[in-house]
Protein backbone atom coordinates (compact mmCIF):
# COMPACT_ATOMS: atom_id res chain seq x y z
CA UNK A 1 0.00 0.00 0.00
CA UNK A 2 1.55 3.63 -0.80
CA UNK A 3 2.75 5.07 2.13
CA UNK A 4 0.36 8.11 1.57
CA UNK A 5 -2.69 5.52 1.46
CA UNK A 6 -1.00 3.99 4.47
CA UNK A 7 -1.63 7.36 6.94
CA UNK A 8 -4.79 7.82 5.96
CA UNK A 9 -6.07 4.66 6.54
CA UNK A 10 -4.53 4.27 9.86
CA UNK A 11 -5.95 7.79 10.98
CA UNK A 12 -9.68 6.38 9.91
CA UNK A 13 -9.14 2.76 11.42
CA UNK A 14 -8.76 4.65 14.53
CA UNK A 15 -12.61 5.71 14.32
CA UNK A 16 -13.94 2.57 13.99
CA UNK A 17 -14.41 3.26 18.23
CA UNK A 18 -16.60 6.09 17.36
CA UNK A 19 -19.22 4.23 15.17
CA UNK A 20 -19.60 1.02 12.38
CA UNK A 21 -18.92 1.43 9.26
CA UNK A 22 -21.46 2.70 7.18
CA UNK A 23 -21.27 1.59 3.10
CA UNK A 24 -22.81 3.65 0.26
CA UNK A 25 -25.49 2.69 -1.07
CA UNK A 26 -28.51 3.94 -3.80
CA UNK A 27 -29.85 6.76 -1.87
CA UNK A 28 -33.98 6.01 -0.90
CA UNK A 29 -36.36 9.07 -1.79
CA UNK A 30 -36.57 11.96 -0.01
CA UNK A 31 -34.04 14.15 1.51
CA UNK A 32 -31.09 12.52 0.42
CA UNK A 33 -31.80 13.15 -3.51
CA UNK A 34 -31.45 16.80 -3.03
CA UNK A 35 -28.48 19.54 -2.66
CA UNK A 36 -28.96 22.69 -0.27
CA UNK A 37 -26.96 25.63 -0.12
CA UNK A 38 -25.58 27.73 3.25
CA UNK A 39 -25.02 31.49 2.26
CA UNK A 40 -23.43 32.79 5.07
CA UNK A 41 -23.98 36.27 6.07
CA UNK A 42 -26.66 37.04 3.21
CA UNK A 43 -29.37 39.24 3.54
CA UNK A 44 -32.88 38.74 3.38
CA UNK A 45 -32.81 40.74 0.40
CA UNK A 46 -29.72 39.02 -1.67
CA UNK A 47 -31.56 35.56 -0.75
CA UNK A 48 -34.43 36.28 -2.30
CA UNK A 49 -32.29 37.63 -5.21
CA UNK A 50 -30.11 34.47 -5.38
CA UNK A 51 -32.87 32.33 -5.36
CA UNK A 52 -33.90 32.56 -9.34
CA UNK A 53 -30.38 31.35 -10.35
CA UNK A 54 -30.66 28.56 -7.21
CA UNK A 55 -34.03 27.09 -8.63
CA UNK A 56 -32.37 27.28 -12.26
CA UNK A 57 -29.57 25.01 -11.58
CA UNK A 58 -31.30 22.25 -9.01
CA UNK A 59 -30.34 24.18 -5.64
CA UNK A 60 -33.22 22.37 -3.25
CA UNK A 61 -33.00 24.04 -0.42
CA UNK A 62 -30.99 27.42 1.38
CA UNK A 63 -29.72 27.48 4.49
CA UNK A 64 -29.77 31.32 5.55
CA UNK A 65 -28.70 33.07 8.77
CA UNK A 66 -30.20 33.39 12.56
CA UNK A 67 -33.00 35.53 11.71
CA UNK A 68 -34.03 36.46 15.27
CA UNK A 69 -32.70 39.61 17.22
CA UNK A 70 -29.69 39.30 18.18
CA UNK A 71 -26.83 41.85 20.14
CA UNK A 72 -25.39 44.92 18.78
CA UNK A 73 -21.54 44.47 16.60
CA UNK A 74 -20.12 43.94 13.18
CA UNK A 75 -18.56 40.75 13.79
CA UNK A 76 -20.25 37.56 12.19
CA UNK A 77 -20.81 35.85 15.96
CA UNK A 78 -23.31 38.52 17.06
CA UNK A 79 -25.90 36.71 15.44
CA UNK A 80 -25.54 33.68 17.15
CA UNK A 81 -26.02 35.46 20.76
CA UNK A 82 -30.11 35.86 20.95
CA UNK A 83 -31.89 38.92 22.74
CA UNK A 84 -35.48 38.58 21.91
CA UNK A 85 -37.46 36.05 19.05
CA UNK A 86 -38.15 39.29 17.20
CA UNK A 87 -37.47 38.59 13.15
CA UNK A 88 -35.77 42.22 13.11
CA UNK A 89 -31.74 41.51 12.83
CA UNK A 90 -28.95 42.71 10.96
CA UNK A 91 -30.19 40.93 7.56
CA UNK A 92 -33.59 42.39 7.71
CA UNK A 93 -36.93 42.94 8.84
CA UNK A 94 -39.86 40.63 9.52
CA UNK A 95 -41.76 41.67 6.05
CA UNK A 96 -37.97 41.35 4.24
CA UNK A 97 -37.93 37.82 5.88
CA UNK A 98 -41.48 36.58 4.87
CA UNK A 99 -40.80 38.27 1.22
CA UNK A 100 -37.88 36.19 0.94
CA UNK A 101 -39.17 33.16 1.85
CA UNK A 102 -41.89 33.71 -0.17
CA UNK A 103 -39.63 34.52 -3.14
CA UNK A 104 -37.52 31.52 -2.32
CA UNK A 105 -40.82 28.83 -2.24
CA UNK A 106 -41.72 30.40 -5.50
CA UNK A 107 -38.50 29.23 -6.97
CA UNK A 108 -38.91 25.82 -5.74
CA UNK A 109 -36.00 26.82 -3.19
CA UNK A 110 -36.86 25.94 0.11
CA UNK A 111 -35.88 28.22 3.35
CA UNK A 112 -34.00 26.26 6.09
CA UNK A 113 -32.85 28.84 8.80
CA UNK A 114 -30.44 28.25 11.44
CA UNK A 115 -32.31 28.33 14.76
CA UNK A 116 -29.95 29.28 18.25
CA UNK A 117 -32.20 28.17 20.82
CA UNK A 118 -29.35 26.26 22.99
CA UNK A 119 -28.27 29.81 24.52
CA UNK A 120 -28.75 33.66 24.82
CA UNK A 121 -26.99 36.82 24.42
CA UNK A 122 -23.54 36.83 27.24
CA UNK A 123 -23.57 40.52 29.48
CA UNK A 124 -25.89 43.35 29.18
CA UNK A 125 -26.99 45.48 26.95
CA UNK A 126 -29.05 46.04 23.80
CA UNK A 127 -30.19 44.05 20.63
CA UNK A 128 -30.27 45.15 17.02
CA UNK A 129 -34.16 45.76 17.40
CA UNK A 130 -33.71 48.06 20.61
CA UNK A 131 -34.87 45.26 23.21
CA UNK A 132 -32.63 45.67 26.50
CA UNK A 133 -31.22 42.83 27.87
CA UNK A 134 -29.11 41.47 31.07
CA UNK A 135 -27.55 38.15 30.96
CA UNK A 136 -30.57 35.68 32.09
CA UNK A 137 -33.22 38.40 32.60
CA UNK A 138 -34.69 39.05 28.76
CA UNK A 139 -38.15 41.00 29.02
CA UNK A 140 -41.02 38.64 28.07
CA UNK A 141 -39.28 35.89 27.57
CA UNK A 142 -36.93 34.10 29.96
CA UNK A 143 -35.71 35.14 33.57
CA UNK A 144 -33.13 33.44 35.56
CA UNK A 145 -35.15 30.06 36.40
CA UNK A 146 -35.32 29.15 32.78
CA UNK A 147 -31.36 28.66 32.54
CA UNK A 148 -29.30 25.59 34.12
CA UNK A 149 -27.16 26.39 36.87
CA UNK A 150 -24.49 23.23 36.11
CA UNK A 151 -22.52 24.22 39.76
CA UNK A 152 -19.74 21.63 37.97
CA UNK A 153 -16.67 24.11 37.00
CA UNK A 154 -15.61 27.16 38.62
CA UNK A 155 -17.52 29.23 36.37
CA UNK A 156 -20.16 27.23 35.26
CA UNK A 157 -18.70 27.08 32.02
CA UNK A 158 -17.82 23.88 30.04
CA UNK A 159 -14.13 23.05 30.86
CA UNK A 160 -14.18 19.05 29.83
CA UNK A 161 -16.27 17.90 26.96
CA UNK A 162 -15.83 14.21 28.49
CA UNK A 163 -18.56 15.15 30.56
CA UNK A 164 -21.66 15.04 29.14
CA UNK A 165 -23.44 16.95 31.68
CA UNK A 166 -21.27 19.23 31.54
CA UNK A 167 -21.55 19.75 27.57
CA UNK A 168 -25.12 19.67 28.06
CA UNK A 169 -25.60 22.05 31.04
CA UNK A 170 -22.83 24.48 31.75
CA UNK A 171 -22.06 27.71 29.55
CA UNK A 172 -20.62 27.57 26.08
CA UNK A 173 -18.31 30.75 25.67
CA UNK A 174 -19.93 31.67 29.00
CA UNK A 175 -23.33 31.94 26.80
CA UNK A 176 -26.27 31.81 29.53
CA UNK A 177 -27.61 28.12 28.75
CA UNK A 178 -31.47 27.30 28.52
CA UNK A 179 -32.91 24.38 30.43
CA UNK A 180 -35.08 23.12 27.63
CA UNK A 181 -36.39 20.82 29.78
CA UNK A 182 -38.40 23.43 31.41
CA UNK A 183 -42.35 23.21 29.64
CA UNK A 184 -41.58 27.20 29.55
CA UNK A 185 -38.60 27.06 27.48
CA UNK A 186 -39.97 24.62 25.00
CA UNK A 187 -43.25 26.62 24.78
CA UNK A 188 -41.45 29.81 23.97
CA UNK A 189 -38.94 27.64 21.75
CA UNK A 190 -41.58 26.52 20.13
CA UNK A 191 -43.18 29.64 19.41
CA UNK A 192 -40.54 31.04 17.67
CA UNK A 193 -40.26 27.61 15.39
CA UNK A 194 -43.65 27.71 14.96
CA UNK A 195 -43.69 31.35 13.43
CA UNK A 196 -41.20 31.06 11.31
CA UNK A 197 -43.24 28.20 9.97
CA UNK A 198 -45.86 30.41 9.63
CA UNK A 199 -44.01 32.16 7.21
CA UNK A 200 -43.16 29.28 5.08
CA UNK A 201 -39.62 28.44 6.53
CA UNK A 202 -39.34 24.49 5.74
CA UNK A 203 -37.03 23.23 8.38
CA UNK A 204 -34.00 24.57 11.19
CA UNK A 205 -30.50 23.74 11.55
CA UNK A 206 -30.02 23.37 15.19
CA UNK A 207 -26.87 25.35 16.27
CA UNK A 208 -24.99 23.88 18.90
CA UNK A 209 -27.61 20.73 19.24
CA UNK A 210 -24.22 18.99 20.96
CA UNK A 211 -25.15 21.16 23.59
CA UNK A 212 -28.86 20.29 24.07
CA UNK A 213 -30.25 16.50 25.55
CA UNK A 214 -31.33 14.82 22.54
CA UNK A 215 -34.34 13.73 24.43
CA UNK A 216 -35.12 17.39 25.26
CA UNK A 217 -34.54 18.16 21.45
CA UNK A 218 -36.70 15.51 20.29
CA UNK A 219 -39.54 16.51 22.37
CA UNK A 220 -39.46 20.00 21.03
CA UNK A 221 -38.86 18.28 17.51
CA UNK A 222 -42.53 16.01 18.32
CA UNK A 223 -44.19 19.14 18.38
CA UNK A 224 -43.63 20.78 15.18
CA UNK A 225 -45.69 19.79 12.21
CA UNK A 226 -45.01 16.50 10.22
CA UNK A 227 -42.26 16.91 7.28
CA UNK A 228 -40.86 19.73 9.10
CA UNK A 229 -37.10 18.86 8.40
CA UNK A 230 -34.19 19.30 10.95
CA UNK A 231 -30.40 19.42 11.11
CA UNK A 232 -28.37 18.70 13.63
CA UNK A 233 -25.02 20.67 14.32
CA UNK A 234 -22.97 17.80 16.78
CA UNK A 235 -19.53 17.87 15.91
CA UNK A 236 -17.56 14.26 16.76
CA UNK A 237 -15.29 14.25 19.10
CA UNK A 238 -12.57 11.26 19.77
CA UNK A 239 -13.53 9.17 22.90
CA UNK A 240 -16.71 11.94 23.69
CA UNK A 241 -20.40 10.55 24.69
CA UNK A 242 -22.06 12.62 22.92
CA UNK A 243 -21.92 11.68 19.33
CA UNK A 244 -24.11 12.62 16.22
CA UNK A 245 -26.05 9.00 16.15
CA UNK A 246 -27.76 10.49 19.36
CA UNK A 247 -29.68 13.21 17.44
CA UNK A 248 -30.71 10.81 14.21
CA UNK A 249 -34.07 10.17 16.06
CA UNK A 250 -35.00 13.83 15.77
CA UNK A 251 -32.90 14.78 12.43
CA UNK A 252 -30.56 14.41 10.22
CA UNK A 253 -26.42 15.43 11.06
CA UNK A 254 -24.01 17.80 9.64
CA UNK A 255 -21.47 15.18 8.96
CA UNK A 256 -18.00 16.96 10.03
CA UNK A 257 -15.82 13.91 9.84
CA UNK A 258 -16.70 14.04 5.93
CA UNK A 259 -15.37 17.78 5.68
CA UNK A 260 -12.64 17.00 7.52
CA UNK A 261 -11.57 13.75 5.55
CA UNK A 262 -11.68 15.89 2.34
CA UNK A 263 -9.20 18.36 3.51
CA UNK A 264 -6.65 15.12 4.18
CA UNK A 265 -7.11 13.76 1.06
CA UNK A 266 -6.33 16.86 -0.92
CA UNK A 267 -3.53 18.33 1.16
CA UNK A 268 -2.24 14.68 0.93
CA UNK A 269 -2.77 14.35 -2.57
CA UNK A 270 -4.46 10.96 -2.03
CA UNK A 271 -7.88 9.59 -1.88
CA UNK A 272 -8.57 6.17 0.21
CA UNK A 273 -11.01 4.18 -2.62
CA UNK A 274 -14.33 2.98 -1.19
CA UNK A 275 -12.81 -0.44 -1.73
CA UNK A 276 -10.90 -0.37 1.25
CA UNK A 277 -14.44 0.40 3.74
CA UNK A 278 -12.41 3.09 4.88
CA UNK A 279 -13.86 6.69 3.99
CA UNK A 280 -16.81 6.33 5.94
CA UNK A 281 -16.04 4.79 8.94
CA UNK A 282 -17.12 7.30 12.05
CA UNK A 283 -19.54 8.98 9.84
CA UNK A 284 -23.12 8.83 10.73
CA UNK A 285 -25.44 6.54 7.92
CA UNK A 286 -25.87 8.22 4.18
CA UNK A 287 -28.96 8.67 4.33
CA UNK A 288 -29.11 10.64 7.61
CA UNK A 289 -26.21 12.86 6.76
CA UNK A 290 -25.88 16.38 5.48
CA UNK A 291 -22.40 16.39 3.51
CA UNK A 292 -20.19 19.56 2.80
CA UNK A 293 -16.87 20.81 1.98
CA UNK A 294 -16.34 23.71 4.50
CA UNK A 295 -19.33 25.65 7.01
CA UNK A 296 -18.86 29.29 8.94
CA UNK A 297 -16.79 27.61 11.87
CA UNK A 298 -14.36 25.21 9.64
CA UNK A 299 -13.43 27.74 7.08
CA UNK A 300 -12.36 29.60 10.21
CA UNK A 301 -10.62 27.05 12.46
CA UNK A 302 -8.45 25.26 9.88
CA UNK A 303 -9.92 21.92 10.03
CA UNK A 304 -11.75 21.86 6.43
CA UNK A 305 -10.55 23.41 3.10
CA UNK A 306 -11.66 27.34 2.45
CA UNK A 307 -11.72 29.75 -0.57
CA UNK A 308 -7.89 29.95 0.15
CA UNK A 309 -7.36 27.09 -1.35
CA UNK A 310 -10.01 27.38 -4.00
CA UNK A 311 -8.62 24.92 -6.67
CA UNK A 312 -8.81 22.10 -3.96
CA UNK A 313 -12.38 23.35 -2.63
CA UNK A 314 -13.71 23.55 -6.28
CA UNK A 315 -12.52 20.18 -6.72
CA UNK A 316 -13.94 18.42 -3.18
CA UNK A 317 -17.05 20.65 -4.07
CA UNK A 318 -17.00 18.50 -7.87
CA UNK A 319 -15.94 15.26 -6.00
CA UNK A 320 -19.35 16.16 -2.95
CA UNK A 321 -21.86 16.33 -5.77
CA UNK A 322 -20.42 13.28 -7.53
CA UNK A 323 -20.98 10.83 -5.03
CA UNK A 324 -23.77 9.65 -3.25
CA UNK A 325 -22.23 9.42 0.42
CA UNK A 326 -24.78 12.20 2.28
CA UNK A 327 -27.14 14.81 1.39
CA UNK A 328 -24.38 17.54 -0.03
CA UNK A 329 -24.50 21.18 0.86
CA UNK A 330 -23.07 23.69 -0.85
CA UNK A 331 -20.99 26.84 0.36
CA UNK A 332 -21.08 30.38 -0.16
CA UNK A 333 -19.64 33.60 1.67
CA UNK A 334 -17.26 36.09 1.98
CA UNK A 335 -13.12 37.17 2.71
CA UNK A 336 -11.85 37.78 5.61
CA UNK A 337 -8.85 39.27 6.80
CA UNK A 338 -9.82 37.71 10.57
CA UNK A 339 -11.50 35.13 12.65
CA UNK A 340 -13.67 37.39 13.80
CA UNK A 341 -14.48 39.80 10.99
CA UNK A 342 -18.04 40.14 9.63
CA UNK A 343 -19.17 40.94 5.65
CA UNK A 344 -19.49 44.84 5.05
CA UNK A 345 -22.20 46.62 6.69
CA UNK A 346 -23.75 49.78 7.71
CA UNK A 347 -26.19 50.30 10.84
CA UNK A 348 -28.81 49.49 8.65
CA UNK A 349 -27.49 45.96 8.49
CA UNK A 350 -24.94 43.74 6.51
CA UNK A 351 -24.65 45.29 2.74
CA UNK A 352 -26.46 43.45 -0.34
CA UNK A 353 -24.58 40.37 -1.53
CA UNK A 354 -22.74 41.76 -4.93
CA UNK A 355 -21.61 38.36 -7.21
CA UNK A 356 -19.15 39.36 -9.75
CA UNK A 357 -19.95 37.25 -12.59
CA UNK A 358 -19.62 36.26 -16.01
CA UNK A 359 -22.30 36.99 -18.81
CA UNK A 360 -23.22 33.31 -18.32
CA UNK A 361 -23.67 34.46 -14.36
CA UNK A 362 -20.68 32.44 -13.19
CA UNK A 363 -17.88 33.47 -10.90
CA UNK A 364 -14.71 33.40 -11.20
CA UNK A 365 -12.33 30.77 -9.80
CA UNK A 366 -9.63 33.49 -8.36
CA UNK A 367 -5.89 32.92 -6.59
CA UNK A 368 -7.09 35.87 -4.13
CA UNK A 369 -10.27 37.60 -2.55
CA UNK A 370 -9.81 41.16 -0.09
CA UNK A 371 -11.19 41.38 2.88
CA UNK A 372 -15.00 41.78 2.73
CA UNK A 373 -15.49 40.40 -0.97
CA UNK A 374 -18.28 38.52 -1.92
CA UNK A 375 -16.79 35.14 -3.24
CA UNK A 376 -20.51 33.24 -4.43
CA UNK A 377 -19.00 29.61 -4.68
CA UNK A 378 -21.82 28.36 -5.74
CA UNK A 379 -21.95 30.33 -8.52
CA UNK A 380 -18.69 28.38 -10.56
CA UNK A 381 -19.22 26.82 -13.42
CA UNK A 382 -18.33 23.71 -12.30
CA UNK A 383 -20.88 23.88 -9.67
CA UNK A 384 -23.87 23.96 -12.36
CA UNK A 385 -21.62 21.42 -14.33
CA UNK A 386 -22.00 19.17 -11.31
CA UNK A 387 -25.32 19.52 -10.43
CA UNK A 388 -26.62 18.35 -13.86
CA UNK A 389 -24.49 15.44 -13.59
CA UNK A 390 -26.32 14.86 -10.41
CA UNK A 391 -29.66 14.94 -11.57
CA UNK A 392 -28.40 12.23 -14.10
CA UNK A 393 -27.46 10.10 -11.45
CA UNK A 394 -30.16 10.19 -8.77
CA UNK A 395 -30.98 6.62 -7.91
CA UNK A 396 -27.65 5.11 -8.94
CA UNK A 397 -24.95 3.35 -6.77
CA UNK A 398 -21.28 3.79 -7.18
CA UNK A 399 -19.26 1.23 -8.47
CA UNK A 400 -16.28 0.49 -10.51
CA UNK A 401 -13.93 2.70 -8.10
CA UNK A 402 -10.53 3.33 -9.34
CA UNK A 403 -7.96 4.46 -7.41
CA UNK A 404 -4.03 4.62 -8.97
CA UNK A 405 -1.94 7.04 -7.35
CA UNK A 406 -3.38 10.37 -6.99
CA UNK A 407 -6.36 9.71 -9.44
CA UNK A 408 -9.42 8.50 -8.02
CA UNK A 409 -12.59 7.47 -9.43
CA UNK A 410 -16.23 6.03 -10.33
CA UNK A 411 -19.06 4.70 -12.28
CA UNK A 412 -22.53 5.59 -11.37
CA UNK A 413 -24.13 2.42 -12.66
CA UNK A 414 -24.26 2.85 -16.53
CA UNK A 415 -25.39 6.49 -16.19
CA UNK A 416 -21.93 8.49 -15.37
CA UNK A 417 -18.48 8.62 -14.60
CA UNK A 418 -16.30 10.94 -12.81
CA UNK A 419 -12.57 10.69 -12.04
CA UNK A 420 -10.23 13.35 -10.43
CA UNK A 421 -6.33 14.03 -10.60
CA UNK A 422 -5.70 15.43 -7.49
CA UNK A 423 -1.65 15.89 -8.24
CA UNK A 424 -0.76 19.35 -7.82
CA UNK A 425 1.95 18.63 -10.38
CA UNK A 426 1.86 15.14 -12.28
CA UNK A 427 -0.75 14.43 -15.24
CA UNK A 428 -2.42 11.18 -14.75
CA UNK A 429 -3.10 7.93 -17.59
CA UNK A 430 -6.12 7.33 -16.54
CA UNK A 431 -7.14 3.73 -18.22
CA UNK A 432 -10.30 2.33 -15.44
CA UNK A 433 -12.87 0.08 -16.01
CA UNK A 434 -16.61 1.14 -15.91
CA UNK A 435 -20.25 0.28 -16.36
CA UNK A 436 -21.30 2.52 -18.77
CA UNK A 437 -21.54 1.15 -22.62
CA UNK A 438 -19.48 1.71 -25.29
CA UNK A 439 -20.40 5.25 -27.14
CA UNK A 440 -19.69 8.93 -26.77
CA UNK A 441 -20.58 10.48 -23.63
CA UNK A 442 -20.05 14.43 -23.06
CA UNK A 443 -18.12 15.67 -20.37
CA UNK A 444 -20.45 18.00 -18.34
CA UNK A 445 -17.39 20.42 -16.91
CA UNK A 446 -15.28 20.96 -20.01
CA UNK A 447 -18.04 20.32 -22.89
CA UNK A 448 -15.88 17.80 -25.24
CA UNK A 449 -16.84 14.60 -25.84
CA UNK A 450 -15.14 11.71 -24.57
CA UNK A 451 -15.57 7.94 -26.22
CA UNK A 452 -15.60 4.36 -23.80
CA UNK A 453 -15.08 1.82 -25.50
CA UNK A 454 -14.28 -1.81 -24.76
CA UNK A 455 -16.10 -1.09 -21.00
CA UNK A 456 -13.06 1.12 -20.50
CA UNK A 457 -12.38 4.87 -20.31
CA UNK A 458 -8.65 6.08 -21.57
CA UNK A 459 -7.65 9.37 -21.20
CA UNK A 460 -4.85 11.56 -19.60
CA UNK A 461 -6.02 13.86 -16.88
CA UNK A 462 -3.93 17.32 -16.04
CA UNK A 463 -3.10 17.87 -12.44
CA UNK A 464 -5.49 18.98 -10.20
CA UNK A 465 -8.55 18.31 -13.04
CA UNK A 466 -11.49 16.05 -13.74
CA UNK A 467 -14.11 14.41 -16.37
CA UNK A 468 -17.75 14.02 -15.24
CA UNK A 469 -19.08 11.90 -18.10
CA UNK A 470 -22.79 12.04 -19.05
CA UNK A 471 -25.04 10.36 -21.84
CA UNK A 472 -25.45 13.65 -23.80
Amino acid sequence: MHSRLKSIASLLIAALALSGCSSQQSQPEGYVDQVGVQLFMYNWDSVANECEYLGEIGVDWALVAPPQEHILGDTWWTIYQPVSYQLESRFGTREEFAQMVKTCGDNGVDIIADAVINHMANNNGFGFAGTEFTKYDYPGLYSLEDFHDCNLTFDDSIQNYSDKAEVQTCELLGLPDLDQSRPNVQEKILAYLNDLISLGVKGFRFDAAKHMAAEDLQTIVDQLPAGTRIIHEVIRGAGEPIQPEDYLGSGDAWEFTYAHALKSYMEMEMMVPEGLDLRYIGHVPSESAVSFVSNHDTERNGKTLNYNNMVDFELATMLLLAENYGQPMLYSSYAFAGHDDGPNQTEAGVDDVSCEVDESGHSAVKDGYAPGEWICQHRFASTKAMLKFRSAVIGTSVDQVYQVDSSFGFSRGDKALFVMNVSSTQEAAIEMATSLKDGEYLDVLSGEKYEVSGGKFVTNLPAKSAIALIKG
